[in-house]
């Protein structure tokens, strides 16, 4: 999607990917990986899944596009921030968290390389041309053996055509098998999502996988 779409959206508040709580599959899966060690949150827009990581001991590095987004993910958690310029971006922070506010694709001009990931809203804001550049830009960022838990929706998706997209396992695998082994941890049916109680959408499952990156 072009940058001014998604600025848009965050304009206009038609931000129905958002999550208010945490995410079930971060919380039970997330409680084996090692303190301090720091995460990469791609695409987090203002995710409260950036305060749970912080509270189990890891510095958190997300990026997000949208200065309102970072600016509304501060504001509504109460957490004062410190702007600097960073490379191509401008990095907001508080204590060991930061969100770089810029084009995620760029973020190879940091120098930096991850041993955690998480991705809940990344994968899935991106149309089909673009996943693959995303699935070889993770594979520059994630060191050998690092983890990426990554989570992914899936729908009829002639039903809907607008992200957040469904992206199933058979893709999933296609994208990442090259430099990462797939695992799928789960798969839940959200019966009482708003579009299915509605009849718009058939069904609507979140799946959650487990990318090893190899060596």
């Amino acid at each position: 999607m072009e940058a001014a779409f998604w600025h848009q959206k965050w304009k206009e508040n038609r931000i129905g990917f958002h999550q208010a709580d945490f995410n079930r599959w971060l919380q039970s899966w997330w409680s084996a990986q090692q303190q301090g060690e720091p995460v990469l949150v791609p695409l987090c827009g203002k995710s409260r899944d950036l305060l749970w990581l912080s509270g189990q001991g890891h510095p958190v590095d997300g990026f997000e596009l949208s200065a309102l987004a970072i600016s509304q993910f501060f504001s509504e958690n109460g957490l004062t921030e410190t702007l600097s310029a960073v490379g191509p971006y401008q990095c907001h922070q508080h204590d060991d968290l930061r969100i770089y506010q810029g084009d995620f694709f760029a973020a190879p001009e940091l120098g930096r390389r991850y041993r955690l990931a998480y991705d809940r809203a990344a994968l899935i804001a991106l149309p089909t041309a673009m996943r693959r550049q995303y699935a070889t830009l993770m594979s520059r960022l994630m060191e050998a053996g690092g983890q990426v838990l990554l989570v992914t929706l899936e729908y009829q998706p002639e039903q809907q055509v607008q992200p957040p997209f469904s992206v199933g396992e058979m893709e999933v695998r296609t994208l990442f098998e090259r430099d990462f082994s797939v695992e799928v941890l789960g798969r839940a049916a959200e019966l009482d999502h708003p579009r299915v109680l509605s009849g718009q959408l058939s069904y609507f499952d979140e799946v959650a996988y487990r990318l090893i990156r190899r060596g």
